[in-house]
Order: structure tokens, then sequence, then C-alpha cells
């Protein structure tokens, strides 16, 4: 099984919880996040409650580790930003207080491209009137921005478009001057895929002198042949989504790239109007999934379309209709969406994607997942003595292990009794036999604090001293006391052990005793001072004392 996070949680103490407290919980700004992008999750719980956030990328990789306090509202809005480079996937953020731990994903996913392809005119009159159209591949509706450079100007604003459900949009451009115009087109709305822009031109003249059209049919399907036929022109210049190419007149053609094929007559170096020939693609959809899952266990749906098109919206939904999730295909062609079956029963689910004016595509063949009922979804929570998360262990579960980075465990498993075993630094800090039904399971480890108080001889509190406690004369930890004069071991196997500092030890059974106080003994020049004290009073005692006798002189 995957490693799971690290840490969530640094607290030393319980907060209060009572039965009323508002759940907590997490939420992420968005389900769908690009590589760089700002992620922000919600928190909401009780008010001043701290909890530990933990995100964790989709090989168990760690993106961020905090700790926030909820405001008086209950509330904490944590954001960071992903790294340029980072992995494609399922993240997950875990928040945790001492008494709860949720959890919720969001996919990070480099956003398809969407390829603009333009077909203004390529020369127009002036005065006269350039339609200019606008197709998003493979199909798409998106709100674009229009803008156009006259000769010798700067970019002015045509106006704000729409693409309609086939992916085509067209607006229009008055030129009023002869030279060469600019346009482009900007995507300005689209949360699903990357940004786009397109850039064309197209000239503007008082007497426009090509008057040729290229002869070709209106729609095509992918690798069909068609004759390019053009009178009177000298060549065929054809744009689509992979770049401009150039025929020769009545040239036999492979319409090999799926798309809009935007057909201009050349005649004398100078573009003519266009003739679109829409290219159309079959598209076969193939679901891969698991064939066995249990209740409540995450698995991934994933639909590959061949050939790969991106930006194909694909929904993948139950026998009968019902929707398990939406995901927009990748440049190689795959999408792919988390889901979880709540209840037992034999799932029949299809890949069916959405058709668009250039591709169609068939739903893929359908896949059983068998969702076991006697499979449950486990979380097992170790905590030690102190209620604290275990971070770095280890679970035993009838034998299947289990790593325990951030101290949970997740395991599939079927309903009944299990032998459980905790595994923390090479030792075995929990064993019992647990039933696990799904749900989370705490275990306790036999890990305990002790604390051991040091003061002086004259019972004053010693600040800032090494502590260590050894185990047959082994050391096997060494901390200093904090300004009260305590040093704390945290999370120590029961047994006996010695507590040492300086001159001063004492025997302590651990989980018998959890504190101990060290008396320091006077340090050794005292009993000397103390000597040397009493003398220098007893000389003047004396002194005094026979001074006062001395006889006085007559």
């Amino acid at each position: 099984m995957r490693s799971l996070p690290l840490i969530v949680l640094l607290l030393a103490a319980l907060a209060a919880t009572t039965a009323a407290a508002p759940p907590l919980t997490v939420t992420p700004g968005s389900s769908l996040y690009e590589p760089g992008d700002l992620v922000v999750l919600r928190i909401a719980g009780s008010p001043g409650a701290i909890v530990g956030v933990e995100v964790r990328g989709p090989k168990g990789e760690l993106v961020i580790l905090k700790q926030v306090v909820l405001n008086a509202s209950g509330v904490a809005v944590v954001a960071f930003t992903l790294s340029p480079y980072a992995r494609e996937g399922v993240y997950t953020a875990y928040v945790a207080t001492p008494g709860a731990m949720v959890k919720a994903t969001f996919t990070v996913v480099m956003r398809p491209p969407v390829i603009l392809v333009l077909a203004p005119p390529g020369v127009v009159r002036v005065g006269g009137e350039a339609i200019v159209y606008c197709f998003a591949y493979p199909g798409i509706e998106l709100k674009l921005a229009a803008y156009v450079r006259p000769p010798g100007g700067g970019w002015e604003p045509i106006g704000e478009y729409e693409t309609i459900s086939s992916g085509g949009a067209a607006f229009r451009i008055r030129p009023e001057a002869e030279g060469t115009y600019e346009v482009k087109v900007v995507d300005i709305g689209s949360r699903e895929y990357a940004p786009a822009s397109a850039p064309v031109s197209f000239k503007a003249t008082a007497s426009p002198h090509t008057r040729c059209r290229v002869e070709a049919p209106p729609t095509a399907w992918l690798n069909d042949t068609i004759v390019i036929n053009c009178s009177g022109c000298d060549s065929v210049l054809a744009r689509t989504i992979a770049g401009d190419r150039s025929y020769a007149c009545g040239e036999s053609v492979v319409l090999d790239v799926p798309g809009p094929w935007v057909l201009y007559p050349v005649k004398g170096g100078v573009a003519g109007a266009p003739t679109i020939v829409m290219v159309r693609a079959r598209l076969t959809t193939k679901l891969v999934g698991p064939s066995e899952a249990g209740v409540g266990e995450p698995i991934t749906l994933r639909a590959v379309l061949t050939p790969a098109v991106p930006g194909v919206k694909v929904r993948f939904v139950e026998e009968g209709g019902e929707a398990l999730g939406e995901a927009v295909s990748r440049s190689n062609g795959t999408a792919w969406a988390a889901v979880a079956f709540k209840a037992p029963g034999d799932y029949v689910v299809r890949a069916v994607p959405q058709p668009t004016s250039v591709i169609v595509a068939s739903p893929s063949d359908p896949l059983t997942i068998r969702v076991l009922g006697e499979r449950v979804y486990v979380r097992i929570i170790v905590v030690d003595a102190a209620s604290r998360r275990l971070y770095n262990s280890v679970v035993e579960v009838g034998g299947a292990r289990f790593e325990a980075p951030m101290g949970v465990a997740e395991a599939v498993v079927r309903a009944g009794d299990y032998d459980v075993r905790v595994l923390w630094r090479g030792l075995t800090v929990y064993s019992g036999r647990l039933r696990l039904e799904g749900g989370n399971v705490t275990v306790k480890a036999e890990l305990y604090d002790l604390k051991v108080r040091v003061v002086d001889f004259t019972g004053s509190v010693v600040a800032g001293e090494y502590v260590e406690l050894l185990n047959n004369s082994r050391i096997i930890a060494r901390i200093r006391t904090n300004e009260r004069g305590v040093a704390t071991f945290i999370r120590v196997p029961p047994g006996e052990y010695v507590v040492k500092c300086g001159d001063a030890s004492a025997p302590v059974a651990v989980p018998e005793e959890s504190e101990v106080e060290l008396r320091l003994p006077p340090p050794s020049w005292l009993p000397v001072l103390a000597v040397i004290a009493v003398a220098i009073v007893a000389a003047l005692i004396a002194f005094r004392v026979f001074g006062k006798k001395r006889p006085s002189k007559c």
C-alpha cells in the first residue's frame, strides 16, 4: 500500500471537546488545479481549535505542513502555491485536531490545450467588411476577447464573444486604410482548459484582385482523401491545428489532421477568401479500472481515447445514468476521476465522451466493479498514551503490513477480528485483537511521558541542566531542563530506567511512575567553605573575648 502522510499534527496537549462541538471540515477552493496555481483550503471547526494541516501529492510526497488556529467563527483559510513542476494526480489534504481528522482531495493536472484556429479573409477592400471566423478545437464552448491592430497603430478591442456549441464564433472588422491588419483572440473565461490565444493577419487594399476560390466539401472524415481544386490560382494554403501547409491546385490530399481545414486560394502571393472543410474523427473509448473494491474504498477510473484528442469532456456513469464524475481528456487522450461506492453490489460503469462538431465517440464497453460488503475501508489511527499521533509507525493487520508515516494506516480488509500489531522504531508498542468493520479505529500505543524535576540542595529549581535517561546503563535520551526545572521524556516504552542529572540519580519504573524529582547534592566545595567560615567566626569571637580582658596601663 502506498505510504501515507508524514505528520498532520504537532500538539502536545489535548484541547477540550464536547459532543456539541462543530464537526471539523476542510473544503478546497476548487476540485481542479494546475501546476503553479494558488490552492486555497477552507477549514471549519470549533473556534480557537489548533489544527494541523498537511497536503500530500499523488505519490505521497509532502507538499505543505503547517499548524493554524481557527478564529472566533471557527474558520481558517490556508493558501499555498503549487510548484510549476507539481506532479499530476490526486492530492489529499489532511486536517486534524487532537480529537478528529478529516481529509479532502483535489486534482492537479496540466489543463488540456485549446487550439484556436482563425480564418480571416486573405485580402479585403478598404471600407468593406472583413468577417473573421474562429474555431476552438475540438469544438468546445469558450469565452473569447478579440483585438485588432491597424497598420501603424496599437491593439484595439473588438469585443467579447462566446463560441457556440460547435466551437465556432465570428466577428467583423471594417478596415479604414490600406495595409496589414493584425488580429488576435484570447481565451478569457475557461477554467477547464489551458489559456490560449491565436494571432493572424489580413491585408486591406483599395482594389482586391484575387477572386478565385477553392472547391472542397464542407465536411469529411479523418484520413479521407479529397482533391483540392482551385481554378485560376497558383497554389492553395491550408491552415490546420497542426500549422500551415501548401498544396498544388488539383492535388489529392489526405486529411490526416482533425478539425477545421481553412483553404486559401493564392494568386500572385495574395490569399483570397477561405473555404472551410470540417474534418471529423471517430474515437474509440476504453475504460480502465479495478474489478473489485471495498465499500468506501477510493478507486480511480481512467478513460483512454484513441486517437488521442485533448479537451474532450468524459462522463463516468453507472448503468441507469447516475453520474460518478466528469473529467476532460489531457494531451495524451486520457481522462480520469476518483470515485468511491457507499454500498456493496455490482456496479456497471461506462465512460461516455461528449461529442463535438469534430469528434464522434461511442461509450466505452461496460466495466463491472464488484463492491464487496465484507471488504471494508479501515483507518487505523495510532496514538501514544498522551493521545498524540504516532508518526512513522508501522501497523500489521493479520500479517499484512501497512506504513503509517503520519500515524494513520489505511487498509481494505474483510470485516472481522484481526490481530493488530504496531511497531515504532523497531519496538512493538501495541499488540491486540481488534474487530474491524470499517471506519476509524484508534489504538493507543504503550508509550508514555516521563517528567523529571531537578532541584538543588536548597529546593530551588535548576534550569538548563542535562538530564539523562538510562536503560541497562545505556543512555537512550538526553535533554535539558526547562525554565521550570523540568525535563520531559516523551514516548518512553514500559520498563525500568534510571534518570540522572549530575551526581544525582534515581530509579524509575514506566508507566507506574510518570514524574520523579532529582535533588542535587551540595557542591563538593561547600563543606570546606563551611569549615573555613566556622573558623573565621570562632576567631572573631575569640578576638572579642580576649580583647576585653587585656589590662590597662596606669
